[in-house]
C-alpha cells in the first residue's frame, strides 16, 4: 500500500452510503468532509437493481471528487452486504532444512498468501487476525519477526465473505478508478469504536442496521463469533406503518422525529403526534406513548435474539459463563440512535451496555469532526480510516487488497474512462 496524505473511507449499507475524507496535515489528521447518500438498489443485503445502485454510488463518488483526487488517496470500501463468516485456519511452512533462518516479513507474507489461496473459489478473505505462531513445533509466540527457526506455523482467524453473495465487489471494480481495500462493515465499525483492552478482555458488538442486525463477539483480541439476525430497523418502520395505517415514508419520519425505545412516560400520553394516513391526505394523530409501544416491542425482539447469541457464546467460555463479557455490549448503526435504546438494552442484557462511537480516548484525534464523533452510524466509516492508517504503519495484517483489473468493453469501460478524464 502506498503512503498517502489523504484517506477515503466509504461504507455501503442497505439503507445509506457513508463517506469520509480525512487529510494528514502538519497539525495531525483533519476531516475534510463527511457525506451520506441514500443507498438505492440494495435490498436485504444484496444488489437487486444495478442501475439504481450505480446511480447512488456515483452520487457519493462525485461528491468526494469535489474534495479530493482519488488517484492520490488511500481508499477503503466497507460493506454490510453479503454473507460473512469466521474460519479458524492453521498453516505451516518449512523455512530451512538445515541451519535456522531469520523469520522476516517475506516468510509471514508467504504464510498469509497460502491461507488466502486455501479458500479457493468459495470464499473471499477480507480480514486476517493472527492468534499465535509456533516456532519449530515447540515454542508459541505472538510475534516471530527476527527469530530463528527451521519451521513456522501460523494460527489465524479469518473473516470471509461468500463469493456467491459478493457481486458488489464486481460492481465496485468497474466504478472505482483506483486500487482499494475491501472490508466488512462490522469489522471496521469494531475497529472504530473498541479499545484494544475491550477486544482482549471480551466484548459483543451489535450493529442495528436497516435490513438486519449483525453481531461480532471478540475475545483475546480476535473475533470468536459472527452472526446475523434477520431483523432490522426496516421491521420497526413496517410495524409503525401497519399499526397506524400510514405509508413507510411517514412511519420512518415518525420513528426518526418522535420515536422512543421505552414507553410508560406519563408525559408521552399527553403529547400528540400528527401524521398523514395511507391516502396521503388524511391527517391523524397518536400519542407518543402509543408510538413508543410499537417501537419498543420490535426492538426488544431484536435485542432478545441478539442476547440468545450472546448467551450461547459465553456459555462456551468458562470464565465468562456466569458474569458475562467484561466489555459488555456495544451498540452501533443507525438503530442505535433511537432515544432510550440504552435503557431497553440494559434491561434485556442485564450487562454493561454502551453506544459505540468514534469518540473514545484511545482513537486517533481527527480535527474538525465534532459533528459526527458521537454518531454511531459513522462507526464503520471511521473504522475504515483507522484500518488504512494501521496498514500504513504495519500494525496489523491488512484487509484484502484488490488491484484494478481490465474492465469489460461497453458501458463500464466508458464510465471508467470518464472518471479518469475528470482528474
Amino acid at each position: 500500500m502506498r503512503k498517502s496524505e489523504t484517506y477515503v473511507s466509504i461504507d455501503i449499507g442497505s439503507y445509506s452510503i457513508k463517506g469520509l475524507v480525512v487529510s494528514k496535515t502538519p497539525e495531525g489528521y483533519e476531516l475534510a468532509v463527511h457525506l451520506t447518500t441514500h443507498s438505492r438498489g440494495i435490498d436485504s443485503g444484496e444488489i437487486k437493481d444495478v442501475i439504481a445502485f450505480r446511480e447512488s454510488f456515483n452520487q457519493m463518488l462525485s461528491q468526494i471528487d469535489e474534495v479530493v483526487n482519488l488517484n492520490r488517496a488511500s481508499v477503503i470500501i466497507s460493506t454490510s452486504c453479503g454473507r460473512f463468516s469466521l474460519h479458524e485456519v492453521s498453516k505451516e511452512m518449512n523455512i530451512s532444512e538445515s541451519e535456522k533462518r531469520t523469520i522476516d516479513e517475506n516468510v509471514i507474507d508467504s504464510l498469509r498468501q497460502s491461507i488466502i489461496e486455501n479458500f479457493g473459489d468459495s470464499y473471499q478473505v477480507l480480514h486476517i487476525y493472527p492468534k499465535r505462531y509456533m516456532i519449530d513445533r515447540s515454542k508459541a509466540v505472538f510475534n516471530p519477526l527476527g527469530m530463528l527457526a527451521n519451521h513456522l506455523q501460523m494460527d489465524v482467524t479469518t473473516v470471509t465473505i461468500d463469493k456467491s453473495t459478493n457481486a458488489l465487489y464486481e460492481f465496485l471494480q468497474d466504478l472505482i478508478p483506483v486500487d482499494f481495500d475491501f472490508a466488512s462493515s462490522l469489522i471496521t465499525a469494531s475497529e472504530g469504536v473498541l479499545t484494544d483492552n475491550e477486544k482482549e478482555d471480551g466484548v459483543c458488538v451489535v450493529k442495528l442496521g436497516h435490513s438486519s442486525s449483525a453481531i461480532v463477539i471478540f475475545g483475546m483480541g480476535v473475533p470468536i463469533r459472527f452472526e446475523t439476525v434477520s431483523l432490522g430497523m426496516k421491521n420497526v418502520i413496517k410495524d409503525i406503518s401497519i399499526v397506524f395505517n400510514t405509508s413507510l415514508e411517514e412511519a420512518e419520519r415518525l420513528l426518526k422525529t418522535h420515536g422512543n425505545a421505552m414507553y410508560g412516560d406519563m408525559a408521552f400520553d399527553q403529547q400528540e403526534v400528527e401524521f398523514r394516513g395511507l391516502d396521503g391526505r388524511t391527517i391523524r394523530s397518536i400519542s407518543k406513548n402509543d408510538l413508543a409501544k410499537v417501537i419498543h416491542a420490535r426492538l426488544r425482539e431484536i435485542l432478545t435474539k441478539v442476547k440468545r447469541v450472546y448467551k450461547e457464546t459465553i456459555m462456551t467460555i468458562p470464565e465468562f459463563s456466569t458474569k458475562g463479557l467484561p466489555g459488555g455490549v456495544v451498540l452501533l448503526g443507525g438503530g442505535a440512535k433511537v432515544p432510550r435504546l440504552l435503557d431497553l438494552a440494559l434491561d434485556v442484557f442485564k450487562n454493561p451496555v454502551r453506544i459505540g462511537t468514534y469518540n473514545t480516548s484511545t482513537n486517533v484525534v481527527i480535527n474538525n469532526s465534532e459533528e459526527i464523533l458521537d454518531d454511531p452510524s459513522y462507526a464503520s466509516a471511521f473504522g475504515g480510516f483507522i484500518s488504512l492508517i494501521q496498514e500504513e504503519k504495519n500494525l496489523e495484517l491488512p484487509v484484502a487488497k484488490y488491484q484494478k483489473k481490465e474492465v469489460a468493453q461497453g458501458f463500464f469501460k466508458r464510465l471508467v474512462e470518464i472518471f479518469k478524464n475528470l482528474w
